[in-house]
C-alpha cells in the first residue's frame, strides 16, 4: 500500500467525525432558535431612553463661542434625553458624574464629581427633553489632568429608576491647549 492510499483511508474516519460534529452543532443551533420567544409572545411596548451630554462654559473667553473650554474654567451641564421607544417613560431621576469608564467605574476613588438629581418628566415616544443641572464643575489644569487620571475618566449620564442606576450616555474629554468634548456615546436603556 502506498503512502497516498494510507492517507486517503486514514482521512475517512476523520471526515466522518467532522461531519458528525457539524451536524450536532447545526441541530443545537436549530433547537436553540426554537426555544427563544417570538415577538408575538412578548410585549415589546417600552420606553427606551438615551442621553446626550452637553457642556456649557460658565465664563466665555473673548468672542470665541465655540466648544473650546480653557483649563480651570467652570462648566454647566445639559443632558438631552430622548425616548427612542414606543411608550411613554415612567418617573425617573437623572444625574451626571465624572468617574472612570467601565469596567473601572466601581473602583475606589472613581467618582470625582456628581451633580444633583433632577426629575425626568414623562417623554412621549420620539420626543426629547433638555435637562439642565445647577452644579458646575471646574475643569482641571494640565497637571491635574495627568496626575488624577482624567484621561481615563468620563462624564456619565445616569438614570435612576426603581433604585437602579442605568448609564444612558457618556462624554469623554480631550486636551489640547483647550478642553474639547471628545467621544460622545449614547446608550439606549429599556425603561418599563
Amino acid at each position: 500500500m502506498s503512502s497516498k492510499e494510507s492517507l486517503i483511508t486514514d482521512s475517512k474516519p476523520l471526515r466522518i467525525i467532522i461531519g458528525a460534529i457539524i451536524a450536532l452543532l447545526l441541530l443545537a443551533r436549530i433547537s436553540y432558535g426554537y426555544s427563544q420567544p417570538t415577538t408575538s409572545s412578548v410585549d415589546l411596548k417600552q420606553a427606551i431612553l438615551q442621553g446626550t451630554i452637553h457642556l456649557k462654559p460658565t465664563v466665555t473667553h473673548g468672542t470665541d463661542q465655540t466648544v473650546k473650554i480653557q483649563p480651570g474654567t467652570g462648566v454647566n451641564f445639559v443632558v438631552t434625553v430622548e425616548n427612542k421607544g414606543d411608550q411613554e417613560n415612567p418617573p425617573a431621576q437623572l444625574f451626571i458624574r465624572y468617574s472612570y469608564a467601565k469596567p473601572l467605574d466601581n473602583e475606589a476613588q472613581s467618582i470625582i464629581f456628581s451633580t444633583e438629581k433632577k426629575t425626568v418628566p414623562s417623554i412621549q415616544p420620539g420626543q426629547s427633553v433638555d435637562i439642565s443641572f445647577d452644579a458646575a464643575h471646574q475643569t482641571p489644569s494640565l497637571i491635574d489632568f495627568v496626575k488624577y487620571d482624567w484621561p481615563i475618566r468620563e462624564y456619565q449620564a445616569i438614570l435612576v429608576t426603581n433604585h437602579e442606576e442605568h448609564l444612558i450616555g457618556t462624554l469623554a474629554m480631550t486636551f489640547s491647549a483647550y478642553y474639547y468634548p471628545g467621544i460622545r456615546r449614547e446608550f439606549p436603556v429599556k425603561h418599563r
